[in-house]
This record gives structure tokens, sequence and C-alpha cells, in this order.
């Protein structure tokens, strides 16, 4: 079943994220959520947090312009401040599908992923593991 997981260059992940803004992260969530529901695991993923987090991420490159824009003015520092939040929520969302997923893999996989390195590298640290396991193969 986990043919259909594929390796990816984590530095090309990174790459991706940076010139995104961010939207890449929602977007690895979503294009390997079928894979990751086809895994034997109880534990299935909802592509509704996903989506939630996708739209925050792109308001949030949204208004990054008008953030520049009004960079030290009272509007830029509001516009500062609800791009924080924005991030927040939606790193923290996106922490918890990562832990979702590596309690996928640990279930299919007979294995136990790093909670650490989930935590300090989400779902960069998730696709090496997906790569070490598609070379072990």
């Amino acid at each position: 079943m986990d043919i259909q997981l594929q390796k990816k260059s984590v530095l090309l992940m990174i790459f991706l994220t940076i010139i995104t803004y961010g939207i890449y992260i929602p977007v690895w969530f979503l294009n390997r959520k079928n894979v990751f529901n086809n895994l034997n695991s109880k534990e299935k993923i909802n592509k509704g947090p996903i989506i939630f987090v996708l739209v925050l991420f792109i308001i949030s490159a949204i208004i990054l312009i008008p953030s520049i824009l009004f960079m030290g003015t009272e509007i830029g520092a509001m516009i500062d401040g609800a791009d924080s939040i924005i991030n927040l929520v939606g790193g923290i969302t996106m922490l918890v599908m990562a832990f979702k997923v590596r309690r996928i893999m640990n279930e299919h996989y007979k294995t136990n992923l790093s909670a650490a390195a989930t935590f300090f590298f989400s779902f960069y640290y998730l696709q090496y593991k997906i790569n070490i396991f598609l070379e072990n193969k």
C-alpha cells in the first residue's frame, strides 16, 4: 500500500516552504492525505484542518504586502499582530497533523518515530523517514 509514498528532497521542501511563505506545508499534507489514510493504521487524517491552515497561510501571504507598506505604523502593528496569530494557529494545527501522521507511520511501519524530531522538524522529519523507509524497502 505504501508504494504511493514518494521520496522527496528535504532540502527542496525547505526551499519550497520559504518561497511559498509557508503555503507548501499544508499542501504537503494535503497531497499525501490519501496515501497516509491508506496505510495500515486506525488513525486517519481529515482534510478539514489542512484546508483551514492552507487558507490561513494564503491570508498570511496576502497581508504581507500591507504589512510592509504600513511598517512602523499602528496599522502595520495591527497587521503584524493578526499575522502572528494566524501563523501561530496554523503552526499548531500543522504540528498536530504531523503527530497524527507520526502515529499512522508508527502503526503501519511498526516503528517508533521520534516525538522530539517530529516536534522540532515536523513534516521535514516525516519526509526524511519516508525516504529512509522507501530506500530500505
